[in-house]
């Protein structure tokens, strides 16, 4: 039986950060995570605060405590704090040292409350808070973890987006249905509905960052694979998710699902190699000088995507590309000159690998696990996941 300190820890997410001085609550912690109401024992030692907000690492003296705790709804409640506070708690890994924030924003569904309480039930670490008015959620926990609720956010919304399509579909026949003549009545006119119902559609769901991405560096591609299969395609953008619809007539049914299958499966391997960084600033008149020092350095790096969003600027690209336009745009705003030609001619560009060396591995796509920067988008989220990377050290 494994008995290392990692197999006998929990993670804890959602403490209270303002209620109680650190020792106090971390006292707390340790009282909770004894009582037999919480399915707890006795505790060897707890890490709080971390270099993540709201999260405690607890070690039990037995792993069969550790165990237990997981198979409990763990709600943190005494009468120092204002109110009770429920606690997510999971097994520690090392996925624990990529920590992910994000806002997610749930108005493409239905049933929020019901749909809340699902993601709860199918992803146990990952912490979400209660929906909010305008539809969105907090959500925190592994990187692995929020990726895994990303994809089955899209997975329901597609399949809810199916269920109307086929709804609408057959409403449409029904009608059509209703208006059919016999050949005494003579024939009916020819109607846009009635061509419209000869033709067959699917909807794709893709992070609206990543399909501005696709137009600006693989455009080709992308309508190569369209051609190749003879589909059309038409996007429709609702806030951070894009729609792409495929439609293609009854004679080729099976080029759509062809043409749907190989484009998520390339899309997919795009977003894979694509990171997000995001580059601050704090007052309205600096964001014209931030977004020329972007357009300036973007000359050598026709890989990266630079896209203004209210607060920030968001910078999408592969890992090395987007750390170095960073460092560059840094680099201009903090120079008294801003001489464009002068940052043009020491720009590397993405291949001049001398750039590589200082604070890297020398792998220019490897990523130093020492920086805090913005991961993958959700879907249907304006999220941004900050990922924090820690070590499993006592303080």
């Amino acid at each position: 039986m494994d008995r290392t300190p990692e197999a006998r820890t929990i993670v804890v997410s959602g403490v209270p950060q303002h209620e109680l001085d650190c020792r106090r609550m971390a006292d707390k912690l340790v009282i909770h995570f004894q009582k037999a109401k919480s399915a707890g024992g006795d505790v060897e030692k707890i890490k709080y605060p971390t270099s993540i907000k709201g999260v405690a690492y607890i070690t039990f003296e037995e792993k069969e405590v550790a165990d237990r705790v997981l198979t409990v709804e763990q709600l943190l409640a005494d009468k120092e704090l204002e109110k009770e506070y429920p606690l997510t708690v999971y097994r520690f890994s090392e996925e624990v040292f990529c920590y992910t924030h994000a806002e997610v924003d749930l108005s493409l569904f239905s049933e929020h409350e019901k749909l809340v309480k699902e993601l709860r039930t199918r992803n146990r670490t990952v912490r979400i808070s209660p929906l909010q008015a305008n539809q969105r959620v907090q959500v925190e926990g592994p990187f692995t973890a929020i990726k895994k609720l990303r994809e089955d956010l899209l997975r329901l919304l597609e399949t809810s987006q199916k269920e109307k399509s086929v709804t609408a579909r057959d409403r449409r026949r029904e009608r059509q249905s209703s208006r059919a003549v016999t050949p005494e009545q003579g024939a009916a006119p020819f109607s846009s509905e009635t061509d419209a119902s000869n033709t067959e559609a699917c909807l794709i769901w893709l992070d609206t960052n990543v399909f501005r991405y696709i137009q600006h560096v693989h455009k080709d591609d992308f309508d190569w694979i369209l051609k190749k299969h003879d589909v059309q395609a038409t996007t429709q953008v609702e806030g951070e998710l894009t729609g792409v619809t495929l439609k293609k007539s009854y004679q080729g049914l099976w080029q759509l699902e062809t043409a749907k299958l190989e484009i998520e499966q390339w899309v997919s391997n795009v977003q894979s190699r694509l990171r997000t960084e995001t580059i601050h600033y704090e007052k309205d008149f600096e964001e014209e000088k931030f977004l020329q020092a972007c357009k300036d350095v973007s000359c050598g790096f026709p890989r990266v995507l630079f896209t203004p969003v209210e607060g920030h600027i968001d910078i999408i690209g592969n890992s090395s590309d987007c750390y170095l336009f960073c460092q560059l745009v840094e680099m201009q705003m903090k120079s008294p000159l801003h001489d464009k030609d002068r940052w043009l001619s020491t720009s590397p560009g993405a291949t001049d690998m001398s750039y590589y060396s200082t604070g890297r591995t020398g792998e220019p796509n490897s990523l130093p696990m020492t920086m805090n920067s913005d991961m993958h988008r959700m879907p249907g989220n304006n999220l941004y996941s900050s990922m924090h990377c820690d070590s499993w050290s006592e303080r």
